[in-house]
Protein backbone atom coordinates (compact mmCIF):
# COMPACT_ATOMS: atom_id res chain seq x y z
CA UNK A 1 0.00 0.00 0.00
CA UNK A 2 0.88 3.24 -0.31
CA UNK A 3 0.18 6.55 1.43
CA UNK A 4 0.29 9.76 0.80
CA UNK A 5 0.12 12.53 3.50
CA UNK A 6 -2.41 15.24 3.16
CA UNK A 7 -5.07 17.71 4.59
CA UNK A 8 -8.65 16.82 3.93
CA UNK A 9 -12.20 17.69 5.24
CA UNK A 10 -13.94 14.60 6.70
CA UNK A 11 -13.39 11.69 5.05
CA UNK A 12 -12.67 13.14 1.34
CA UNK A 13 -9.63 14.40 0.30
CA UNK A 14 -7.11 16.71 -1.67
CA UNK A 15 -3.31 16.52 -1.43
CA UNK A 16 -1.31 18.77 1.27
CA UNK A 17 1.28 21.49 -0.27
CA UNK A 18 2.98 23.79 1.45
CA UNK A 19 1.70 26.14 -0.80
CA UNK A 20 -1.19 28.58 0.60
CA UNK A 21 -4.28 26.64 0.75
CA UNK A 22 -7.74 28.75 -0.86
CA UNK A 23 -11.42 27.94 -1.30
CA UNK A 24 -13.12 27.45 -4.93
CA UNK A 25 -16.43 29.03 -6.05
CA UNK A 26 -18.79 26.79 -7.90
CA UNK A 27 -17.97 28.52 -11.44
CA UNK A 28 -14.05 27.77 -10.97
CA UNK A 29 -15.07 24.26 -9.66
CA UNK A 30 -16.92 23.94 -13.42
CA UNK A 31 -13.95 26.21 -14.97
CA UNK A 32 -11.20 23.84 -13.66
CA UNK A 33 -12.98 20.83 -14.69
CA UNK A 34 -13.25 22.19 -18.28
CA UNK A 35 -9.65 22.54 -18.59
CA UNK A 36 -8.37 19.73 -21.11
CA UNK A 37 -4.79 17.94 -19.75
CA UNK A 38 -3.33 16.40 -22.54
CA UNK A 39 -0.38 13.36 -22.63
CA UNK A 40 -0.80 12.86 -18.95
CA UNK A 41 0.92 9.62 -18.68
CA UNK A 42 4.33 12.11 -20.07
CA UNK A 43 3.58 14.97 -17.77
CA UNK A 44 3.68 15.33 -14.17
CA UNK A 45 3.83 19.15 -14.35
CA UNK A 46 1.12 21.24 -16.80
CA UNK A 47 0.12 24.95 -16.64
CA UNK A 48 -3.03 25.46 -18.73
CA UNK A 49 -4.96 29.34 -18.26
CA UNK A 50 -3.80 30.35 -15.46
CA UNK A 51 -3.43 27.09 -13.80
CA UNK A 52 -0.51 24.63 -12.67
CA UNK A 53 -1.53 20.70 -12.48
CA UNK A 54 1.34 18.74 -10.52
CA UNK A 55 1.64 15.47 -9.36
CA UNK A 56 4.91 13.65 -8.25
CA UNK A 57 7.03 11.00 -9.59
CA UNK A 58 6.16 7.20 -9.36
CA UNK A 59 3.98 5.59 -7.10
CA UNK A 60 2.90 8.68 -5.36
CA UNK A 61 0.89 10.59 -8.25
CA UNK A 62 -0.16 7.16 -9.99
CA UNK A 63 -2.69 3.86 -8.73
CA UNK A 64 -2.45 1.37 -11.15
CA UNK A 65 -5.53 -0.98 -11.27
CA UNK A 66 -6.53 -4.70 -12.59
CA UNK A 67 -9.95 -6.01 -11.25
CA UNK A 68 -9.12 -9.30 -12.53
CA UNK A 69 -11.20 -8.38 -16.27
CA UNK A 70 -8.10 -7.97 -17.91
CA UNK A 71 -8.74 -4.20 -18.33
CA UNK A 72 -5.25 -1.87 -17.42
CA UNK A 73 -7.07 1.26 -14.90
CA UNK A 74 -4.89 4.19 -13.95
CA UNK A 75 -5.95 7.53 -11.85
CA UNK A 76 -2.86 10.34 -11.88
CA UNK A 77 -3.22 12.12 -9.37
CA UNK A 78 -2.50 15.93 -9.55
CA UNK A 79 -2.29 19.09 -6.99
CA UNK A 80 -4.29 22.10 -8.38
CA UNK A 81 -2.50 25.32 -8.01
CA UNK A 82 -3.71 29.27 -9.22
CA UNK A 83 -1.85 32.15 -9.83
CA UNK A 84 1.70 33.16 -8.88
CA UNK A 85 0.89 33.05 -5.07
CA UNK A 86 0.52 29.47 -6.36
CA UNK A 87 -3.02 29.01 -4.20
CA UNK A 88 -3.97 25.20 -3.83
CA UNK A 89 -7.77 24.74 -4.54
CA UNK A 90 -7.60 20.96 -4.69
CA UNK A 91 -6.95 18.40 -6.61
CA UNK A 92 -7.86 16.18 -9.89
CA UNK A 93 -8.06 12.53 -10.15
CA UNK A 94 -8.12 11.54 -14.09
CA UNK A 95 -9.32 8.23 -14.37
CA UNK A 96 -8.22 6.45 -17.77
CA UNK A 97 -9.51 2.87 -18.61
CA UNK A 98 -9.90 1.37 -22.65
CA UNK A 99 -8.75 5.06 -23.88
CA UNK A 100 -11.53 6.31 -22.19
CA UNK A 101 -10.43 9.61 -19.84
CA UNK A 102 -12.85 10.68 -16.68
CA UNK A 103 -11.30 13.92 -14.54
CA UNK A 104 -12.76 14.61 -11.57
CA UNK A 105 -11.97 17.29 -9.06
CA UNK A 106 -11.72 16.80 -5.35
CA UNK A 107 -11.96 20.10 -3.61
CA UNK A 108 -10.04 20.77 -0.09
CA UNK A 109 -11.48 21.52 3.00
CA UNK A 110 -12.23 24.75 2.53
CA UNK A 111 -14.16 24.43 -0.44
CA UNK A 112 -18.62 25.73 -0.02
CA UNK A 113 -21.36 22.87 0.47
CA UNK A 114 -22.14 22.99 -3.29
CA UNK A 115 -19.15 22.70 -4.21
CA UNK A 116 -19.23 19.04 -2.09
CA UNK A 117 -22.54 18.20 -3.30
CA UNK A 118 -21.45 18.28 -7.44
CA UNK A 119 -18.43 16.40 -6.49
CA UNK A 120 -20.36 14.32 -5.04
CA UNK A 121 -22.75 14.18 -7.75
CA UNK A 122 -19.73 13.84 -10.27
CA UNK A 123 -18.65 10.88 -8.38
CA UNK A 124 -21.63 8.91 -9.25
CA UNK A 125 -21.89 10.21 -12.68
CA UNK A 126 -18.25 9.10 -13.51
CA UNK A 127 -19.82 5.85 -11.70
CA UNK A 128 -21.67 5.13 -15.05
CA UNK A 129 -19.83 6.20 -17.53
CA UNK A 130 -16.52 3.70 -16.65
CA UNK A 131 -17.09 0.70 -15.71
CA UNK A 132 -14.76 0.33 -12.49
CA UNK A 133 -14.56 3.99 -12.41
CA UNK A 134 -15.60 4.61 -8.51
CA UNK A 135 -14.61 1.72 -6.80
CA UNK A 136 -10.70 2.77 -8.30
CA UNK A 137 -11.20 6.38 -7.23
CA UNK A 138 -12.66 5.56 -3.70
CA UNK A 139 -9.39 3.41 -3.12
CA UNK A 140 -7.76 6.07 -4.27
CA UNK A 141 -8.83 8.03 -1.73
CA UNK A 142 -8.93 5.47 0.85
CA UNK A 143 -4.84 5.41 0.54
CA UNK A 144 -4.26 9.03 1.49
CA UNK A 145 -3.53 9.49 5.20
CA UNK A 146 -4.40 12.60 6.63
CA UNK A 147 -3.28 15.10 9.25
CA UNK A 148 -7.32 15.72 10.53
CA UNK A 149 -9.60 13.63 8.90
CA UNK A 150 -12.41 11.83 10.99
CA UNK A 151 -10.67 8.75 10.32
CA UNK A 152 -7.28 9.78 11.22
CA UNK A 153 -5.58 7.65 14.11
CA UNK A 154 -2.95 10.48 14.67
CA UNK A 155 -2.21 11.05 18.19
CA UNK A 156 -4.71 8.61 19.23
CA UNK A 157 -4.29 5.32 20.87
CA UNK A 158 -7.13 2.73 20.15
CA UNK A 159 -7.82 -0.65 21.32
CA UNK A 160 -7.25 -3.33 18.94
CA UNK A 161 -10.31 -4.92 19.88
CA UNK A 162 -12.45 -2.23 18.17
CA UNK A 163 -11.49 -3.33 15.10
CA UNK A 164 -13.29 -6.75 14.13
CA UNK A 165 -15.71 -9.55 12.72
CA UNK A 166 -17.30 -12.06 14.06
CA UNK A 167 -16.17 -15.58 14.07
CA UNK A 168 -18.78 -16.89 11.55
CA UNK A 169 -18.45 -14.06 9.30
CA UNK A 170 -17.49 -14.91 5.60
CA UNK A 171 -14.35 -14.26 3.61
CA UNK A 172 -13.33 -14.33 0.15
CA UNK A 173 -10.85 -16.40 -0.96
CA UNK A 174 -8.79 -16.39 -4.37
CA UNK A 175 -10.09 -19.29 -5.73
CA UNK A 176 -13.56 -18.37 -5.33
CA UNK A 177 -14.20 -20.19 -2.22
CA UNK A 178 -15.02 -18.69 0.87
CA UNK A 179 -14.20 -19.37 4.60
CA UNK A 180 -15.34 -18.29 8.22
CA UNK A 181 -12.88 -16.31 10.04
CA UNK A 182 -12.18 -18.19 12.58
CA UNK A 183 -10.99 -20.64 9.75
CA UNK A 184 -8.42 -17.96 7.91
CA UNK A 185 -5.28 -19.26 8.11
CA UNK A 186 -1.38 -17.06 7.39
CA UNK A 187 -0.95 -17.55 3.56
CA UNK A 188 -4.71 -17.68 2.79
CA UNK A 189 -4.42 -15.85 -0.54
CA UNK A 190 -7.37 -13.45 -0.36
CA UNK A 191 -9.47 -11.10 -3.28
CA UNK A 192 -9.45 -7.45 -2.80
CA UNK A 193 -8.95 -4.30 -4.86
CA UNK A 194 -6.01 -6.17 -4.90
CA UNK A 195 -5.36 -9.99 -3.98
CA UNK A 196 -2.82 -10.77 -1.53
CA UNK A 197 -2.01 -13.28 1.43
CA UNK A 198 -2.89 -13.32 4.78
CA UNK A 199 0.04 -12.28 7.09
CA UNK A 200 -1.73 -12.75 10.52
CA UNK A 201 -5.37 -13.36 11.80
CA UNK A 202 -5.62 -11.93 15.20
CA UNK A 203 -7.55 -13.40 17.71
CA UNK A 204 -9.57 -11.38 20.75
CA UNK A 205 -11.55 -12.73 23.36
CA UNK A 206 -14.09 -10.53 25.50
CA UNK A 207 -17.45 -8.84 24.99
CA UNK A 208 -17.89 -7.12 22.17
CA UNK A 209 -21.31 -5.54 20.80
CA UNK A 210 -21.86 -5.50 16.61
CA UNK A 211 -23.13 -3.21 14.33
CA UNK A 212 -25.09 -4.84 11.96
CA UNK A 213 -25.42 -3.09 8.64
CA UNK A 214 -27.85 -3.98 5.72
CA UNK A 215 -26.65 -3.32 2.28
CA UNK A 216 -28.49 -3.07 -1.21
CA UNK A 217 -26.76 -4.18 -4.29
CA UNK A 218 -27.44 -1.07 -7.03
CA UNK A 219 -29.02 -3.00 -9.97
CA UNK A 220 -29.19 -6.92 -10.39
CA UNK A 221 -26.42 -8.70 -7.89
CA UNK A 222 -26.24 -11.95 -7.54
CA UNK A 223 -23.76 -12.41 -4.52
CA UNK A 224 -23.88 -15.87 -3.65
CA UNK A 225 -26.43 -16.92 -0.77
CA UNK A 226 -25.55 -13.51 0.89
CA UNK A 227 -28.39 -11.89 -0.64
CA UNK A 228 -31.42 -11.92 1.60
CA UNK A 229 -34.72 -9.96 0.18
CA UNK A 230 -31.90 -8.13 -1.52
CA UNK A 231 -30.13 -7.44 1.27
CA UNK A 232 -26.97 -7.78 2.64
CA UNK A 233 -26.19 -8.38 6.18
CA UNK A 234 -22.31 -7.18 7.68
CA UNK A 235 -21.69 -7.30 11.05
CA UNK A 236 -18.64 -6.13 12.73
CA UNK A 237 -17.24 -3.98 15.73
CA UNK A 238 -18.37 -0.31 15.50
CA UNK A 239 -14.73 1.46 14.22
CA UNK A 240 -14.11 -1.56 11.67
CA UNK A 241 -13.26 0.50 7.95
CA UNK A 242 -15.07 -0.50 4.87
CA UNK A 243 -14.43 0.80 1.65
CA UNK A 244 -16.96 3.84 0.64
CA UNK A 245 -18.11 6.01 -2.26
CA UNK A 246 -15.57 8.60 -0.43
CA UNK A 247 -13.22 6.62 0.84
CA UNK A 248 -12.41 5.23 3.80
CA UNK A 249 -14.55 5.52 6.60
CA UNK A 250 -15.67 3.06 9.87
CA UNK A 251 -18.93 1.59 10.63
CA UNK A 252 -19.51 4.45 13.26
CA UNK A 253 -19.47 7.08 10.31
CA UNK A 254 -21.37 5.68 7.90
CA UNK A 255 -24.78 6.80 7.28
CA UNK A 256 -28.21 5.30 5.88
CA UNK A 257 -27.81 5.97 2.04
CA UNK A 258 -23.79 5.86 1.94
CA UNK A 259 -22.40 3.87 -0.60
CA UNK A 260 -19.93 0.46 0.12
CA UNK A 261 -18.88 -1.93 -2.89
CA UNK A 262 -19.80 -5.66 -3.07
CA UNK A 263 -18.39 -8.14 -5.24
CA UNK A 264 -20.79 -9.67 -7.83
CA UNK A 265 -20.65 -13.52 -7.61
CA UNK A 266 -21.41 -13.85 -10.95
CA UNK A 267 -19.48 -11.14 -13.28
CA UNK A 268 -17.48 -10.64 -10.64
CA UNK A 269 -17.22 -7.21 -10.93
CA UNK A 270 -17.32 -4.85 -8.12
CA UNK A 271 -20.81 -3.23 -7.82
CA UNK A 272 -22.08 0.00 -5.63
CA UNK A 273 -24.04 -0.77 -2.80
CA UNK A 274 -26.36 1.71 -0.65
CA UNK A 275 -26.57 1.19 3.39
CA UNK A 276 -30.44 0.49 3.84
CA UNK A 277 -30.35 0.19 7.61
CA UNK A 278 -28.01 0.56 10.44
CA UNK A 279 -28.62 -1.46 13.65
CA UNK A 280 -26.23 -0.27 16.30
CA UNK A 281 -25.67 -2.97 19.52
CA UNK A 282 -27.49 -5.64 17.04
CA UNK A 283 -25.86 -8.40 19.15
CA UNK A 284 -23.23 -9.32 21.65
CA UNK A 285 -20.21 -12.18 20.93
CA UNK A 286 -17.30 -13.61 22.72
CA UNK A 287 -14.59 -13.45 20.23
CA UNK A 288 -13.78 -11.40 17.30
CA UNK A 289 -11.15 -11.84 14.64
CA UNK A 290 -9.13 -9.21 12.67
CA UNK A 291 -6.50 -9.75 9.48
CA UNK A 292 -3.56 -8.11 8.58
CA UNK A 293 -2.91 -8.54 4.76
CA UNK A 294 -0.66 -7.96 2.40
CA UNK A 295 -2.73 -5.89 -0.07
CA UNK A 296 -4.82 -3.87 2.79
CA UNK A 297 -7.93 -4.77 1.40
CA UNK A 298 -10.44 -8.01 1.35
CA UNK A 299 -14.06 -8.91 1.00
CA UNK A 300 -16.07 -9.96 4.14
CA UNK A 301 -19.74 -11.21 3.14
CA UNK A 302 -18.45 -9.78 -0.17
CA UNK A 303 -18.50 -6.20 1.54
CA UNK A 304 -14.68 -4.70 0.57
CA UNK A 305 -13.21 -3.68 3.68
CA UNK A 306 -9.76 -2.70 4.78
CA UNK A 307 -7.62 -3.41 6.86
CA UNK A 308 -7.32 -1.47 9.83
CA UNK A 309 -4.04 0.20 9.53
Amino acid sequence: MKFILIVCFAACTSVYAQNTMRTITFEEYAKVKAIPLKSIEKHTYIREKGYTFDRPEGEAGLFTFNLNDGIERKIYLYTVSEGAAMNTIGNVAVFTALGKQVKLYIPNKLAPKEVWNQYLIDLKTGNKTVDGFAVCVAYMLSQLTTENSADSSAGEEKDPNDFCFPAEAFVNLADGSEKHFVDIRRGDMLTGIYSGKVINLVKHEGTFLLTRLLIRPHGQAWVSSKVRDGLIALEATDTHPLLTLTGRKKLNQLHVGDWVFVRDAVSGRFVTAEIAAIQKAARTVSEVYNLHTESGTYEVESIVALDKN
